[in-house]
């Protein structure tokens, strides 16, 4: 789905691969063009819990997007600082609703870079 997000100027947001998932040595503008692009891929893809997984998808994008910017001012802390406890929420709500739900087990190429 991602291979379909269509570019975004010229330096903006580039072409992604066929298969995002095996995507090896991303850069950190790789991990921010995903990250923009993440909601409107990821809609739908499980119905019943669109709700929770779309919301912690923006507030993950939310709080990079303020912990990115170059200068602060107390406003913008006190932003950043909401969405941090947004963020939390999002996660907490995203393991009780949908993470436990799924059964999932690491890959063994995975547990092999993690020396298991």
């Amino acid at each position: 789905r991602f291979h379909c997000v269509p570019t975004f100027g010229r330096d903006t947001i580039q072409k992604f691969s066929r298969n995002v998932s095996n995507l090896t040595k991303l850069t950190a503008r790789d991990y921010e063009d995903l990250l923009q692009c993440c909601i409107p891929v990821m809609e739908g893809l499980l119905p019943d819990h669109d709700d929770v997984i779309l919301n912690l998808l923006f507030e993950l994008a939310t709080w990079h997007a303020l912990g990115k910017l170059w200068m602060h001012t107390k406003t913008t802390l006190n932003f950043l600082d909401n969405s941090t406890t947004r963020l939390g929420q999002a996660l907490c709500c995203f393991k009780q609703s949908t993470c436990d739900l799924f059964i999932t087990q690491e890959l063994p190429k995975e547990a092999a870079a993690q020396g298991c």
